[in-house]
């Protein structure tokens, strides 16, 4: 639910405004499976990228299909900000965008509906950054033969954020994440749980890591 993103971010936000002009999106299924969070009454219905109880595959390929629509619309952009499971969506468009521009298929099978969406993602710059939130490695056999094939781990500058005390998305899952999908990731811990931290000394560190990025 980009609102609800929104307005809990809303110090990370201001801290980077001079540097990051963020865009939210909601994602665009119905969440149908179990909802740690329960939604406010104004929050409105609870958004997915996938859904486990379904059929997760044929719904992420929605999804990217749905944002590089928006990518199309609103950018391009320059990086992409993940939360849960929407952490594990920005590795999936990632990888898929980085297979797009190395021409590493041997993944697709027979997935035709794939290899066009791809050929679509070629269009797309590739991100020069990633901040990731409370995330997990998506457990898919599909994701899995994408980073293991031959386009390989991402290779994004990436900022990986995790909870010790995250109850709803375990710190050892995040960490799979970070080491597993990415090249040279930068992984980070606070002691809280599911959320965004955003004191003085994390702000610092948020800054520290965009101002060290290359300059493009």
């Amino acid at each position: 639910n980009a609102q609800k993103f929104r307005d809990r971010t809303g110090p990370f936000r201001r801290s980077l405004k001079r540097a990051l002009e963020l865009v939210y999106v909601t994602a665009p299924h119905q969440a149908t499976d179990f909802q740690p969070l329960e939604p406010a009454a104004d929050d409105g219905p609870s958004a997915a990228w996938w859904n486990r109880s379904g059929r997760p595959w044929a719904e992420i390929k929605q999804s990217v299909r749905f944002l590089r629509q928006t990518m199309h619309e609103q950018g391009p952009f320059d990086g992409i900000l993940g939360f849960s499971q929407g952490s594990g969506m920005a590795a999936i468009l990632m990888a898929l965008i980085q297979a797009a521009h190395t021409q590493s298929t041997a993944f697709f099978g027979n997935d035709a509906e794939l290899a066009a969406l791809v050929d679509e993602l070629a269009a797309c710059p590739p991100p020069k950054f990633a901040m990731l939130f409370a995330g997990f490695y998506p457990d898919l056999p599909q994701f899995d033969a994408l980073i293991k094939g031959p386009a390989g781990p991402i290779a994004v500058p990436s900022l990986h954020m995790v909870g010790e005390k995250d109850a709803i998305v375990p710190m050892e899952r995040g960490k799979l994440l970070a080491s597993q999908a990415f090249v040279d990731a930068t992984l980070l811990t606070h002691e809280g749980g599911h959320f965004v931290p955003c004191n003085a000394t994390w702000r610092k560190r948020y800054q520290e890591f965009i101002s060290a990025l290359p300059a493009q």
